[in-house]
């Protein structure tokens, strides 16, 4: 198990809790591949009804299908991450593709937003995996790596099934003492440009809710994107 969680850090951007910035009982809550145009627009609803701000993780083919939800999303304050503008996982093995992947999604937010000088300050790579060349890319970059604590494997779960996911991460939120979470609008897949392996994603802002409910019940905060920022800002490692 301990070789498990050497090759995972070593290659992957699942981290300890105690690296990432999150104090006890804080739990960050990041969202990744969209904008979606159907459950992007309810996921904002259940989000401004709890009154959570969120990491939203976007994609710049999706942020082209629904430019609008990207406009909502920073008015509603919630972090803009760059995620890839096609979300291909060769990229991570080239430093020149990943430099215009990350460059080219950088510029598709700037479009939808309107703000040609907006850039976002942290990136997730696809299929969450972290290499020499993305280490390189993003110190050229200037932007910080969006880690994880935990990968429930939401992309595997279903309407009829999501109820074991929000178990499983509440369960590593009890174990870990908080963490960072993610969740699926969409499903794109990391080896072609134009695939979206969705299928019905339509449960993510039920998931949500019930799971934001749930952990501040059991005594969690759900932190402020802007406020963990801050904290990373201070931090000199690009790679905590």
């Amino acid at each position: 198990m301990r070789f498990v969680h050497r090759l995972r850090s070593k290659w992957t951007i699942w981290l300890p809790v105690s690296s990432v910035g999150i104090a006890p009982r804080e739990v960050l809550l990041t969202f990744d591949d969209g904008p979606d145009p159907q459950v992007t627009r309810r996921l904002l609803d259940v989000l401004k009804t709890t009154e959570v701000r969120a990491v939203f993780c976007v994609c710049g083919q999706s942020v082209r299908a629904a430019p609008e939800l990207i406009r909502r999303i920073a008015d509603e304050g919630h972090l803009i991450v760059n995620h890839g503008e096609f979300h291909r996982v060769q990229a991570v093995l080239s430093e020149r593709s990943l430099h215009n992947e990350i460059e080219d999604c950088d510029r598709t937010i700037q479009h939808a937003l309107g703000h040609p000088m907006f850039r976002t300050e942290f990136f997730r790579p696809a299929c969450g995996l972290w290499t020499p060349v993305v280490e390189r890319v993003l110190a050229r970059s200037n932007k910080r790596l969006m880690p994880v604590t935990h990968f429930g494997w939401d992309t595997n779960v279903t309407e009829h099934s999501y109820q074991k996911w929000i178990a499983v991460t509440l369960k590593a939120a009890h174990a870990d003492n908080g963490g960072i979470f993610v969740l699926h609008e969409r499903h794109l897949s990391a080896w072609s440009k134009f695939k979206d392996h969705s299928n019905d994603r339509g449960w993510v802002p039920n998931a949500t809710s019930e799971l934001t409910t749930q952990l501040r019940l059991d005594g969690f905060t759900i932190l402020d994107p802007h406020i963990w920022r801050v904290r990373m800002s201070k931090l000199t490692r690009l790679y905590p």
